[in-house]
């Protein structure tokens, strides 16, 4: 029986990118975005696939996704990547109360909310959940409050989610990428150069002495979805070239 994954962001990125791997290996697969014409692009390339637009700062989107599941895919999922997120670079002192409330709505509210809606699918298949954190919510770096502690925060969340669903033999676990070649910052509306400049500023803190690419977050995130590690729960995983402990 073929499984069903559901992954949050998956329009581009290391969704994106997780998305063809589980459809190319015969899973069913839903994505959520807020880029329609995204969204779009990826079903005209991926017959079958499944997607719905989703933005986790509007109250109550998660209801979409879980009546989805139960309407088409009769309750059954066998796995929730939460990883829809964004980055902002904001010194402590430029912060507000709106953009902090918008990062933790994403971050953590909002993945919250969703997994909560799909734990009852999760228990009668005896799933798991992947958390993509970020190693930002491992490691400090400054200009990054809001985010950083909103992915301490969900590798925080992974732990305990763990503990409380391990009774019914559901796997909580997060991936800690790195500085990975996504279009996240461009996204957050980051101007070309300093994008540039903080690349070459990550890659040369790198122990590895490189970025990290997709394909790297796509064999990790394997490794805990696919791999047969079925007594690894409330692990969160840095993929970062060593970053985190540098």
């Amino acid at each position: 029986m073929k499984k069903n994954i559901l992954i949050t962001g998956g329009s581009s990125g290391i969704g994106e990118a997780l998305a063809k791997h589980f459809y190319n290996k015969g899973w069913n697969v839903l994505i959520t975005g807020r880029n329609v014409e995204k969204l779009e692009n990826i079903a005209n390339l991926l017959p079958g696939l499944h997607t719905i637009a989703y933005d986790s700062l509007k109250l109550d989107q998660e209801k979409e996704i879980v009546t989805f599941i139960a309407k088409n895919w009769q309750g059954k999922l066998d796995v929730l990547v939460n990883n829809a997120g964004h980055v902002e670079l904001t010194p402590v002192h430029e912060m507000n109360r709106e953009s902090l409330e918008a990062m933790y709505q994403t971050h953590l509210i909002a993945p919250s909310l969703l997994t909560a809606g799909c734990v009852e699918f999760l228990k009668a298949t005896k799933g798991q959940i992947v958390n993509v954190s970020s190693s930002h919510g491992i490691k400090a770096y400054p200009q990054i409050s809001a985010y950083g502690s909103a992915k301490a925060g969900l590798n925080m969340l992974t732990k305990i989610w763990a503990l409380e669903l391990a009774p019914f033999g559901i796997r909580v676990n997060a991936l800690a990428p790195g500085p990975t070649d996504t279009p996240v910052l461009t996204n957050a509306g980051i101007p070309d150069e300093m994008i540039l400049a903080i690349h070459e500023s990550e890659r040369t803190a790198i122990p590895l002495q490189r970025r990290g690419h997709v394909e790297d977050m796509v064999a990790n995130a394997s490794l805990l979805i696919d791999s047969g590690s079925d007594w690894l729960t409330g692990v969160i995983l840095p993929v970062d070239g060593g970053i985190s402990i540098s």
